[in-house]
């Protein structure tokens, strides 16, 4: 009996196959460029410069569901209003569940595989839900400021966690620290949730609610 129950319970949290299309009906993905002209893009995962050392996306495009892209139109118009001058400078949007793949086998059984989420679980990744996204701050001079590490570096020093021993023990400085607080601020205002472990990374809402109001998917950028 107990074995039985050990693989209808592996049956259960074994994860449903990603969507290769919408459904009718579906909140759409939105181009989130189209949002907001001063809206930047600058995707590692179109070129090999990232921490895989692979291009996976034909060239850099933002996607995120319709109720999502708004909460970028509001998290900037938070900057406006507090912070005038600064812009909100897109790194990674809906991420294909393939690329993810690509992703964790870059990392599986290192230590830095506690910064991938595995896809072979039951929730995988919240990009792929279109739910979440990388992002950074620009300036009108500045293509993107200094926040202490760049977008994807995985070690504690991208961890917000650990922000204020790191400042009082000099490995990151007033203002870096002061920058990735201004962001969280805007994305928070928006209506977005930051994580402990990565500066740049904020989801739409807790794991179980993206699950419930989304589909994973593997839709193409291209197909778009």
């Amino acid at each position: 009996m107990s074995a039985l129950l050990y693989i209808l319970g592996a049956l259960l949290a074994a994860p449903e196959p990603p969507m290769t299309a919408l459904l009718p009906g579906e909140e759409a993905l939105v181009d989130v460029a189209k949002k907001d002209a001063r809206f930047r893009l600058s995707f590692p995962y179109a070129t090999p410069d990232n921490f895989f050392g692979r291009k996976v996306y034909a060239e850099a495009r933002c996607f995120l569901r319709a109720s999502v892209a708004e909460k970028m139109v509001r998290a900037q118009a938070w900057l406006d209003a507090h912070h005038p001058g600064l812009v909100l400078v897109f790194k990674d949007c809906y991420r294909p569940d393939r690329v993810q793949h690509v992703m964790w086998d870059a990392v599986k059984g290192t230590p830095k595989s506690a910064y991938v989420m595995n896809p072979k679980t039951r929730q995988g990744s919240i990009h792929s839900y279109g739910a979440a996204v990388d992002i950074t701050l620009g300036t009108a001079t500045e293509a993107e400021v200094d926040m202490g590490t760049p977008h994807d570096f995985l070690g504690k020093l991208a961890e917000p966690r650990h922000e204020a021993a790191l400042l009082k023990e000099g490995k990151l400085k007033a203002e870096q620290v002061e920058r990735r607080h201004i962001l969280r601020d805007a994305l928070r205002a928006g209506g977005m949730r930051s994580i402990p472990n990565e500066w740049w990374h904020f989801d739409d809402a807790p794991a179980d609610e993206v699950m419930r109001k989304f589909r994973r998917l593997d839709v193409p950028l291209e197909a778009l």
